[in-house]
C-alpha cells in the first residue's frame, strides 16, 4: 500500500493523447517565446518611454529655471554693490563719531562745520589784486 495509486489508461485513448500533446509541445514553446518576447519588448519600450518623458521634463524644468538663475545673480551683484557703498558710508561714520567724542572735538567741529572762530584765531581773507588799484 505504500506505492502511489495510478489509474490505469486504456492505451488507445493514450496514443491518441500523446500525438495531441505532442503537437501542442512543438507549438507550445515557440508560442511561449512569442509571448515572452513581447513581454521583454512592450516592459523595454514603457521604460524607454518613461525616461524620454523624465528627460524631456529636466530640460524643459532647466529651460525655465535657467532665465531666473541669471536674474537672480544680476540681483545678487546689485545687491553686493550696494552693500560695499554702505560699508564705506558706515566706516565714514564711525570715523565721524569717533572724532566727535574727544574733547577738544566740538570746538573743531563747530569751526569746521560752522562759522565759529575761536577767540584767538582770525579770520583772513586773501583779496586778488585787481588792476585798477594803485
Amino acid at each position: 500500500m505504500s506505492a502511489l495509486y495510478q489509474p490505469k489508461v486504456d492505451p488507445r485513448s493514450a496514443r491518441k493523447r500523446s500525438t495531441k500533446t505532442a503537437k501542442r509541445r512543438l507549438r507550445q514553446p515557440h508560442a511561449r517565446r512569442n509571448a515572452t518576447f513581447m513581454t521583454r519588448a512592450t516592459e523595454a519600450t514603457t521604460i524607454l518611454g518613461v525616461n524620454v518623458v523624465l528627460i524631456g521634463t529636466c530640460l524643459y524644468t532647466l529651460g525655465n529655471m535657467l532665465p531666473h538663475q541669471l536674474t537672480q545673480q544680476a540681483k545678487l551683484e546689485e545687491i553686493k554693490g550696494e552693500v560695499h557703498r554702505t560699508t564705506e558710508h558706515v566706516n565714514q561714520l564711525k570715523e565721524s563719531h569717533k572724532r566727535s567724542l574727544t574733547p577738544s572735538a566740538s570746538r573743531r567741529i563747530s569751526e569746521e562745520q560752522g562759522y565759529l572762530i575761536g577767540k584767538n584765531k582770525r579770520n583772513l581773507v586773501w583779496l586778488k589784486p585787481s588792476q585798477t588799484q594803485p
